[in-house]
């Protein structure tokens, strides 16, 4: 105890730490630096694997959290970067691995071949490594001299907590047979001396594994698959026939339906994660903001597809009874370029802030059909897509041009041939669904006609999503 300290009472140091706790000397700037240098690399890295199986994952809870995790991944890289370059550092080289090692680990959890490698290599594998490393980082620095880490630190400790509670309970939801426990069990066996090897995230972390690695299964450069994958809940996914677009604007129908398709609509916006996941995967070398900017859209977009399976929640509504089809982003990620599906993406933002056909007039709808939930969930969504217009600008404005050109370079990349969409249509029967739907939702018949006469060839738009 610290003596012959004047005092009247008020705890000293701001709260932050007692006398004794403050008067330890923690990480000095190089050692700290050191080591926001390995975390930062492994949210960088858990960005990128969020965005690799968004496609490939059939589930579609796990697509949803995959996409905020990637936001939050891109958001504390971000802090940690900038947290760095305060520390006498210069930012620019947090875009090289720090450990060839790590490297080493995060390729090899690339190659998981399916859901239950993805979850392990995730949530018993690498992130336990992360939260524990940054447990050890509080609990080594000095909370008041290092008080800026100490708060970037905790506020990613307590997301990256969240996220492997998740994560975990995901898995043991997963994992349905004896098969499956095996499966799991022998991914993190094969994983689990790779982090040894590097000593954890942090290089200091001791972790009992056999210490011989195991035959690595990279054998060349990773490749993600971009081709959506949907579990049985969405239906089937190559009966592209989709009438929400017109529904909703048709000033004939009742509001109710209008409303049915707005929430349809923003329950079908899942597409726009996994084409945006194909586009951060296919542009390296950006700024670090550019990823930042496309992980916070790419989660709204998933919260918007969220807004209707809320909806339907709430209304009783079994959502996997009609279906959710994937080509908008299927067509994009395998017929267009990373550049092109960003200008399409563009394309469509730029033409919600139409305030007559855009997201003003969605809220109106909403409004006018007095649904309190829908108009909420509106509000917010405009507001959303009024920031992805600013982020599209952003960063094609440099690589395309003004807002004109690139209106225009839309307008030709629309014209073009869709080979995937005419390929898959074949497929499955394209049926139009949407008068069972109402029926079924809504419990009575459909007062809307708009788009039933493409009952057997599908008007396929670039108004797909949005």
């Amino acid at each position: 105890m610290m003596s012959n300290i004047p005092t009247i009472g008020i705890p000293p140091l701001a709260g932050l730490a007692t006398y004794e706790e403050a008067a330890k000397a923690g990480y000095g700037v190089d050692q700290n630096v050191e080591l926001m240098r390995r975390y930062n690399y492994i949210e960088s890295q858990l960005y990128r694997t969020s965005a690799a199986f968004l496609n490939p994952t059939p589930e579609w809870e796990i697509k949803g959290a995959l996409s905020l995790h990637l936001y939050l991944d891109s958001e504390h890289s971000q802090s940690l970067r900038q947290r760095v370059a305060e520390l006498r550092k210069p930012p620019l080289y947090l875009d090289q691995c720090p450990d060839p090692k790590l490297e080493t680990l995060c390729e090899e959890a690339l190659r998981a071949e399916n859901t239950i490698e993805l979850m392990v290599g995730l949530f018993r594998v690498i992130r336990p490594s992360l939260v524990t490393a940054y447990r050890q980082h509080l609990a080594d620095i000095n909370p008041v001299f290092d008080h800026p880490t100490f708060r970037v630190i905790r506020t990613i400790l307590q997301e990256e907590e969240q996220m492997l509670d998740w994560g975990l309970q995901a898995l043991a939801a997963i994992l349905k047979t004896d098969e499956d426990a095996a499966t799991a069990d022998s991914w993190e066996a094969h994983l689990r001396p790779y982090l040894a090897d590097a000593g954890g995230v942090n290089g200091r972390e001791s972790i009992p594994t056999d210490a011989t690695l195991p035959a690595s299964r990279v054998t060349g450069e990773f490749v993600a698959d971009v081709d959506p994958k949907r579990d049985w809940r969405s239906g089937e996914i190559y009966n592209f026939h989709y009438r929400a677009n017109d529904v909703y604007l048709d000033d004939e129908a009742d509001y109710d339906e209008r409303v049915l398709a707005l929430m349809y609509k923003r329950f079908h916006e899942m597409d726009v994660p996994e084409m945006m996941a194909s586009i951060v995967l296919q542009t390296p070398g950006k700024p670090w903001e550019y990823y930042r900017d496309m992980g916070r859209q790419l989660w709204d977009e998933a919260r918007h597809s969220m807004m209707g399976e809320v909806w339907f929640a709430k209304h009783g509504w079994d959502w996997s009874r009609y279906p959710n089809h994937v080509g908008w982003a299927m067509h994009l990620n395998l017929d267009r370029k990373p550049l092109e599906r960003h200008i399409i993406l563009y394309f469509i933002e730029q033409n919600l802030m139409d305030g007559k056909t855009g997201k003003r007039l969605e809220w109106q709808i909403a409004q006018s059909a007095k649904d309190e939930l829908a108009t909420y969930f509106q509000d917010y969504d405009w507001a959303d897509e009024v920031l992805h217009a600013q982020i599209g600008r952003r960063w094609l404005k440099p690589a395309v041009g003004d807002v004109k050109v690139i209106i225009e370079r839309a307008k030709e990349i629309a014209a073009m041939d869709k080979p995937t969409i005419d390929a898959r249509a074949q497929l499955t029967p394209q049926t139009d669904w949407w008068p069972d739907f109402v029926r079924d939702a809504l419990g009575k018949e459909s007062t809307s006609h708009a788009g039933d006469e493409n009952r057997l060839i599908p008007k396929f738009t670039y108004a797909s999503s949005g």
